[in-house]
């Protein structure tokens, strides 16, 4: 009897055994699988100008119509950097910025685009023309470019007031 109870002991804990792996390897090797598609969207955009033969003069204004295009396929946000390569120049030079949909920041020097750009629209002007003072100098005017930087990012997942934040996570 005693040899019994030891058999059925040993029989008992080996299947107590056998349901415990078999439980753990069903835990362990279980899984629910699902495939995650990303698409890409291509963020493009195009910095367009219409700058004439300037003739700057002193008093005098020269025409200079600064628009961005969405060339992309995804609504983006977009940022423009204006500099002048003659510091004389630009210290008698007065851009005429659209402030209603474009604000400066005069911490990275970029002006924002205030509202998303949809895709193959073109902002409104940040600028049409450049005005000249009146006491300029015409050697300060002399061989003077107007470098216009554009840069975006794209949209999603922020709203039209969030134009700064959405640039923040760039890096130069």
């Amino acid at each position: 009897m005693e040899k019994n109870k030891k058999i059925m002991i040993g029989i008992v804990a080996l299947l107590i055994s056998i349901m415990a792996c078999t439980g753990i390897f069903a835990y362990l090797s279980g899984q629910t699988g699902k495939i995650n598609r990303f698409t890409f969207g291509e963020n493009v955009i195009e910095t367009n100008e219409h700058f004439p033969d300037p003739d700057p003069k002193p008093g005098g204004t020269i025409e200079k119509d600064v628009k961005v295009k969405n060339t992309g396929d995804v609504p983006c946000f977009v940022r423009t950097k204006i500099l002048f390569s003659n510091d004389d120049a630009e210290s008698v030079s007065t851009l005429d910025i659209n402030t209603a949909d474009w604000e400066k920041n005069n911490t990275d020097g970029y002006y924002y685009y205030k509202h998303i750009l949809p895709v193959n629209v073109s902002t409104s002007s940040l600028m049409k023309t450049v005005k000249i003072a009146d006491d300029a100098h015409l050697d300060e005017l002399e061989d003077f470019d107007i470098i216009v930087y554009s840069e975006s990012v794209q949209s999603d997942g922020y709203t039209d007031a969030q134009y700064l934040e959405a640039f923040k996570g760039l890096t130069h």
